[in-house]
């Protein structure tokens, strides 16, 4: 009785994985959805959140704008290949019980699509209104919409939910504390001393050791989240591994490389100092001459007017025959050519070689105003600076590719999963192509409208500087490290802003210490990451719904 007991269970048991392996099988156009919407997640985490990282290295012109695209990429991609998610989280942050959704995984694959579709769409707002937003909390807010939606309030994991509004207040707060303390050093001890440059100097081993080091162990600890030989070696290796090849660093900073630097930084502002010189030389002749022209014609005059050197001397016959001579497919390629020359010149213009600092002066008189009243100090320290803010840009970008890229790709890894598996699991795997789909889409976003999240986060809130953005990064870092400790949910793109406000109230200021700040933009910014929140979470509820409960089906059944 017993054996025929178990083997009707297994008969059924084995009925009803069918049942639910076919069920999934008919949602092979989800698979293909969320790739599609998993990328276009990862091109808005570029344009928001990679663009933030080094939107104040290219305020402070520490890189120019195309660099900066350039660099991030690399190390956005690096990150994303070598330490990115082999495993990620099937629901982000935990806000929501997988549990209920074991019976129906048809359920669940539909609702992370919506939630893709839905966040990229709010990131997509966010990047055309310039706001900068938590990537991490507009996934989560998209997940939390749907499961509402599905299950009710009693499937969300309220606890979550509180974490993350005290991180509104939370991430910005503390960092602009710790930016404003480290600000207050550097300018008390370095850019306020009698030789600021010497300071720098001097002290330049000792800030390699401990901002680098700083900066290493949160690209380790970042990355340990999902990557499990790092989190298996876990402290003891992160911590001597950061610090250690911080100090190698140093060592070799001061026996080499500091006399090279030091030569460097001279001989850019002397090259600085002669280029202002040689400008103002040649608007005095100008204006003393009426320099205009008149005298020769230019290439494209001559080109419109048929005139060229080579054709001096000849007759018409001749060049008509010298004309004719020229193929219909030599005129073609030359065609295309130039079309082509001309098309990529337009996209350069319209990305990459934008004069940002010129458009944020243009649509923003407070931010003329805030950079014309901030203090300016030695140059040539300021340069120093430069080197350390870039590098720091770097490990934040690098660690951000290795985890906040699941951000994009963590949706994709679950609807294939299940897919494939039938099964609801908290945990998906990540084959390498979702990796590169994700690392891809980030290069691209941050390509095409980075520069909108640049101008907003590098020159709308106050005036930067290399020493100022060097402190705001390294402020970032710390918090991220600490807070992660402690257990306070921090998002990246929450600590750059509080930093970068952090720097502003210690700026340092010609006029009246208001003039280094813009209130309004502030808020505007801190509407917005509750507005996304909020928005996302009510979109997705409504997007998933419309077909969830659409009247010529009970669910997905």
């Amino acid at each position: 009785m017993n054996d025929q007991m178990m083997s009707f269970a297994a008969s059924s048991a084995r009925f009803l994985q069918e049942v639910t392996v076919d069920c999934c099988q008919q949602f092979y156009w989800m698979t293909i959805a969320a790739g599609i919407f998993g990328f276009l997640m990862a091109c808005g985490i570029g344009a928001n959140d990679v663009a933030n990282a080094f939107a104040t290295s290219v305020a402070a012109k520490s890189v120019s704008l195309k660099q900066a695209v350039i660099i991030a990429s690399i190390c956005e991609f690096g990150g994303a290949m070598l330490l990115g998610a082999s495993v990620t989280e099937t629901i982000k942050g935990k806000m929501i019980d997988t549990s209920i959704y074991a019976d129906e995984p048809g359920v669940l694959m539909y609702g992370m699509l919506t939630s893709l579709v839905s966040a990229s769409f709010i990131l997509f707002v966010a990047n055309y209104l310039a706001l900068p937003v938590s990537t991490t909390h507009t996934i989560v807010g998209s997940i939390v919409g749907f499961s509402l939606a599905a299950k009710g309030f009693s499937s969300i994991v309220w606890k979550e939910i509180i974490k993350i509004i005290i991180s509104w207040v939370a991430s910005p707060l503390i960092t602009g504390i710790a930016a404003a303390f480290f600000f207050w050093v550097t300018r008390r001890f370095i850019l306020l001393s009698e030789a600021p440059y010497t300071r720098a100097v001097k002290l330049y081993p000792l800030i390699i050791f401990l901002a680098i080091g700083l900066d290493l162990f949160m690209v380790f600890y970042k990355a340990g989240k999902n990557n499990d030989q790092i989190k298996e070696w876990g402290y003891k290796f992160m911590v001597p591994a950061g610090f250690g090849i911080s100090l190698f660093l140093a060592i070799i900073f001061q026996l080499f490389l500091s006399p090279r630097i030091q030569k460097r930084v001279d001989a850019k502002m002397e090259r600085t100092e002669k280029e202002v010189d040689d400008a103002a030389h040649d608007r005095y002749e100008k204006a003393e001459t009426g320099e205009n022209g008149g005298e020769k014609k230019s290439a494209t005059m001559k080109e419109i007017l048929g005139e060229e050197d080579g054709e001096e001397g000849k007759t018409e016959e001749q060049i008509a025959d010298d004309k004719a001579a020229v193929s219909r497919s030599e005129r073609m390629k030359k065609s295309v050519s130039a079309s082509f020359h001309k098309s990529m010149t337009k996209l350069g213009d319209a990305t990459i070689n934008r004069d940002i600092e010129a458009e944020a002066f243009r649509t923003s008189a407070k931010a003329k105003e805030m950079w014309e009243a901030g203090a300016e100090y030695d140059p040539r320290a300021e340069e120093m600076f430069s080197y350390l803010q870039v590098f720091t840009a770097c490990l934040l970008s690098f660690a951000h590719g290795a985890n906040d890229v699941a951000n994009a790709i963590g949706p994709i890894a679950a609807v294939i999963a299940i897919y494939n598996t039938a099964e609801v699991s908290s945990k998906s795997a990540v084959p390498k192509w979702i990796i590169f789909l994700g690392g891809a889409g980030i290069v691209i976003g941050l390509f095409l409208y980075g520069y909108k999240l640049m101008i907003s986060l590098g020159y709308k809130i106050t005036k930067m500087s290399p020493s100022r953005g060097f402190c705001t990064e390294l402020s970032a870092s710390f918090v991220v490290v600490i807070a992660s400790f402690i257990g306070i949910p921090i998002s990246t793109t929450q600590c750059q802003v509080g930093g970068t406000i952090g720097v502003g109230l210690i700026g340092g200021e010609k006029g009246s210490r208001s003039a280094n700040l813009n209130p309004w933009f502030v808020l505007k910014v801190f509407l917005g990451w509750v507005g996304t929140f909020l928005a996302v979470c009510v979109i997705n509820a409504g997007v998933f719904a419309f077909a969830y409960y659409a009247p010529s089906a009970a669910g997905f059944a």
